[in-house]
């Protein structure tokens, strides 16, 4: 069986860690308290970093809360309050052992507010930079139906696949961006530095030039001479964009005509209604009001026409119409989403529908963005190649006609 490392807190108050072998994370946290300690997390032996140890004077870093410390600490927390440590002794462990600076400094805060009484999302909400109104409202259930540990635990899972699938994409993105960067640099060197000491050679040519070597100079002596004024024109273009983006019409308008993208468009509205479903199936089950939920949605989808259609449909449950019905009216979701609404009102278990949507849509993004980026890698290939082609091509030609006269 894998080593796990795990963290913990004892009877004391105290962190404590360690290493003991386990089938998998669960049954290593399971094993922590048996031991009669409080695990704050457990991880295989292979990820320990060096220096591993808690040590609380240890450095801090870090002036953002980024989503990677917000799901680390949510994940303790869940561990903590389901391993029956009070709130107070929770709070202290994870204030000594966060190591971003700026969270650090918002749970000091938050601890010494629960200290003076409040309730852990009421200290929460005085940072809502670090806490969403889906993450206090999550809290807020769990903490009215006195199953916080099972709230926190449904709401690290969720943050969890949130960051793997963020993960995912940034690692399918990596090598096409590299390519196109090195592609773009060796057009640049070309057109810099190549072209222009051809452009002196050929000037002493005494016959026309071929017409393609003509282009390729011209756009060369171009961008040499006016390359202020291209990034001027595409400074002013993305100005004016978002501008216009930042109107309410604008961005209506442009995150329509995003699900309508070829190819693109299909894949930005699964992803969408994936992390839509995921999302409202999370608060419901932790207890959120299904008109409150319906609510944080449109924060959540970052798509101005699909949130206009959310407004729809929550002001039709409003009046008693049922959720899978108004979805389906609004005419702006796969009909798979509202389908399954449909299913889990007759069975009672929207929640679990929702998550079966999820899981389909994930799959199909995931599926969909690695037959993309199998199209990308080499279409990328092929065009800048074609451009190294075409110049070379161009500045080769003349220099073959001079070798012919010359001989």
């Amino acid at each position: 069986m894998p080593t796990y490392i795990y963290e913990a807190i004892d009877a004391s108050g105290a962190t404590v860690t360690g290493t003991l072998n386990a089938a998998d994370e669960r049954a290593a946290l399971t094993a922590v308290r048996e031991l009669g300690l409080h695990p704050m997390s457990a991880r295989p032996g292979a990820e320990r970093a060096a220096g591993d140890g808690v040590d609380t004077d240890r450095k801090r870093r870090g002036r953002k809360v980024g989503l990677a410390d917000l799901t680390l600490f949510t994940r303790q927390l869940a561990n903590l309050v389901r391993g029956g440590l009070p709130m107070m002794a929770t709070l202290d462990a994870l204030v000594e052992n966060t190591e971003n600076a700026r969270l650090h400094a918002v749970l000091a805060d938050v601890r010494d507010k629960v200290a003076g009484g409040q309730s852990v999302h009421e200290a929460m909400a005085d940072h809502p930079r670090e806490f969403s109104n889906l993450y206090l409202s999550l809290v807020e259930a769990g903490e009215a139906s006195g199953d916080l540990a099972a709230v926190l635990e449904r709401l690290a899972g969720f943050l969890e696949q949130d960051l793997e699938r963020r993960a995912q994409i940034r690692a399918a993105l990596a090598y096409p961006i590299l390519l196109l960067s090195v592609g773009t640099l060796i057009v640049f060197a070309l057109v810099t530095f190549l072209i222009p000491r051809f452009a002196v050679m050929f000037s002493d040519y005494g016959r026309a030039l071929p017409f393609l070597t003509r282009v390729v100079l011209g756009v060369a002596d171009f961008m040499g001479s006016y390359w202020w004024v291209v990034v001027l024109g595409l400074a002013a273009l993305f100005g004016l964009f978002r501008l216009w983006h930042g109107t309410p019409q604008g961005r209506l308008a442009w995150d329509r005509s995003r699900l309508r993208w070829p190819v693109l468009g299909r894949l930005f509205e699964r992803a969408a209604t994936a992390r839509l479903a995921r999302t409202l199936g999370t608060l419901l089950r932790g207890g959120v009001n299904i008109l409150d939920a319906l609510a944080m949605l449109e924060g959540v989808v970052d798509n101005a026409y699909l949130a206009e259609g959310l407004r729809s449909i929550r002001a039709g449950v409003r009046e008693g119409e049922s959720l899978g019905r108004e979805t389906r009216a609004s005419g702006r979701f796969p009909g798979l989403l509202s389908q399954m609404m449909l299913v889990g009102e007759q069975t009672g278990d929207v929640e679990g529908a929702l998550s079966t949507v999820a899981d389909a849509f994930d799959v199909e993004v995931s599926n969909s963005l690695k037959g993309l980026v199998a199209l990308l890698e080499p279409s990328i290939i092929l065009v800048m190649g074609s451009v190294v082609g075409v110049v070379i091509y161009a500045i080769l030609i003349p220099i073959f006609q001079m070798n012919q006269v010359a001989g």
